[in-house]
């Protein structure tokens, strides 16, 4: 892979990198998690498969939950001494493909205390079989897991040594709402590719420049890489929801509703009313 930056934007990027572009002011915000409600945000999404965009909606959760004591999984009893709180996102997808479709979830976990990646699972599911994935943090190297359908694939299991400041680029959506906005105006991270697919992956990691800019739509965050560019634009006011995603691939989300609630008591025939009353007409 040959990818650089001018040795002028190095030399800045390097300076500005010293210390981490991120900080802990959003996960200490009672507004946003002492309610014990989750926000629920509906986007338009086109999302590229094999080779087409295909038009479908994309559904971002994010709560905080615990832990269990003795394991990196949701607690019974979050009050129970021990429990560890983390951020949830699940990133629910649903994307046709000509007479079948693709259903997939990726769960991504950061510890409530300084946002650092603790764990990810993704459930795949389409017409040709199911896979399963796995990553736990631990340390400076990740433990991977993968459980697919593709011959040569079956059953992985690897440990992979992360490099410093490495970021998962599935895991932006909500990684990137932690930048200390007021100070950050570029960095650089290593990036490991998406895994929301149905193979085992190579977690490979990229090196990728991050600008990030005030804009009349919000905060900008530019992601240049080897595979292309990355747009996101966020709330410029707390909790810096994500509006609008133009995609490295082609593909983009863009935000048309949402809201608060206990998504988990709402499974009544009915309940589906809270959508179309909490849908928008733009992403202004």
């Amino acid at each position: 892979m040959n990818f650089s930056f001018p040795p002028v934007l190095l030399i800045a990027l390097t300076i500005s990198a010293s210390a981490s572009p991120f900080k802990d002011t959003l996960l200490t915000d009672e507004t946003l998690w002492g309610d014990g409600l989750a926000e629920y945000s509906f986007y338009d999404a086109e999302l590229m498969l094999y080779g087409a965009a295909r038009q479908t909606e994309v559904r971002h959760i994010l709560v905080r939950e615990s832990f269990a004591a003795d394991a990196p999984v949701k607690a019974d009893d979050w009050q129970k001494p021990g429990t560890v709180p983390v951020i949830k996102l699940n990133q629910v997808i649903r994307v046709p493909a000509g007479v079948y479709r693709y259903d997939q979830m990726l769960s991504t976990f950061w510890r409530g205390a300084d946002g650092e990646l603790e764990k990810f699972s993704l459930a795949s599911i389409d017409s040709c079989g199911n896979t399963y994935k796995e990553g736990r943090l631990d340390g400076s190297s990740l433990d991977y897991e993968a459980r697919t359908y593709w011959e040569g694939m079956d059953r992985i299991n690897r440990t992979v040594a992360l490099p410093d400041d490495a970021l998962f680029y599935d895991e932006l959506p909500f990684k990137l709402r932690l930048l200390d906005w007021q100070a950050v105006r570029e960095f650089t991270a290593p990036l490991v590719p998406s895994v929301i697919n149905s193979k085992a992956d190579a977690l490979t990691f990229e090196p990728a420049q991050f600008l990030v800019e005030a804009t009349n739509d919000g905060w900008q965050v530019t992601v240049t890489w080897s595979r292309g560019t990355d747009k996101f634009v966020f709330e410029t006011q707390p909790p810096h929801r994500l509006r609008t995603w133009k995609r490295a691939d082609g593909g983009s989300l863009v935000y048309k509703g949402g809201g608060r609630l206990d998504y988990w008591n709402r499974n009544q025939p009915g309940d589906e009313k809270w959508i179309d009353e909490n849908m928008t007409t733009s992403a202004e």
